[in-house]
């Protein structure tokens, strides 16, 4: 039996329906275990003497790694495109996403609660690594957060895109170490852009509101 593939169209659909792969199951314990780390350890209280046997366990865990070789993603996109991609390949692209990405260690963990063409919604708390003012989520990290949510509406809805301009509104305090819903749904499209709105909210509070216009590859267009 041949293996499966998938077209750019297919993407969110593979990678949320097929059986993770083996190595992703691994590169996941890995991932979740350095955003452990990081929760435990940001700001954490210790002594001179705690503090640096942590700092020695970190750095001899490092020396263990060494600098193993990385696979080129740009091969995996490729195949994306000609509709050749691989369920390994799918995972490749979408498990390292920064956010939500089960494998990427810094990504900001999201439970998917929709994602339709009527649009998406996440769930997600932020923790003391994302914090700017005390208590509060950096702008910043808001802002990589709505990239993410507005396109994942494309995908979402059977589209492709690549951001053009993200407009956002800071409208109220979006709070570290609470549970925070990111939504985003497609309004429109002319010629190739695609116009995209979306928030975040805090309960019944919108903290965030943003709009962009994302632009379909000219080879799609």
């Amino acid at each position: 039996m041949s293996e499966k593939t998938f077209g750019p169209f297919e993407l969110q659909k593979a990678y949320n329906n097929e059986p993770v792969p083996a190595d992703f199951v691994e590169r996941r314990r890995i991932s979740a275990a350095m955003q452990t780390l990081a929760e435990r350890l940001i700001r954490a209280e210790g002594d001179i003497d705690t503090l640096s046997a942590w700092a020695d366990q970190l750095e001899a865990l490092v020396a263990t790694v060494g600098e193993p070789a990385r696979r080129d993603p740009r091969a995996a996109n490729r195949k994306l495109f000609t509709g050749s991609a691989t369920t390994e390949d799918i995972f490749h692209m979408m498990d390292y996403d920064p956010v939500g990405g089960p494998s990427n260690p810094i990504a900001p963990q999201v439970e998917w609660l929709q994602e339709d063409q009527n649009g998406i919604e996440g769930a997600l708390s932020l923790g003391l690594q994302y914090q700017g003012p005390p208590g509060r989520v950096h702008g910043g990290v808001i802002a990589w957060l709505l990239d993410a949510a507005l396109s994942r509406a494309l995908h979402a809805a059977f589209r492709l895109g690549v951001t053009g301009t993200l407009n956002i509104r800071y409208l109220a305090a979006t709070p570290i170490e609470d549970t925070i819903h990111c939504r985003a749904r497609i309004t429109g499209q002319e010629g190739r852009k695609i116009f995209v709105e979306g928030g975040i909210w805090h309960g019944d509070t919108q903290t965030v509101s943003a709009e962009g216009i994302w632009l379909t590859p000219k080879s799609l267009g």
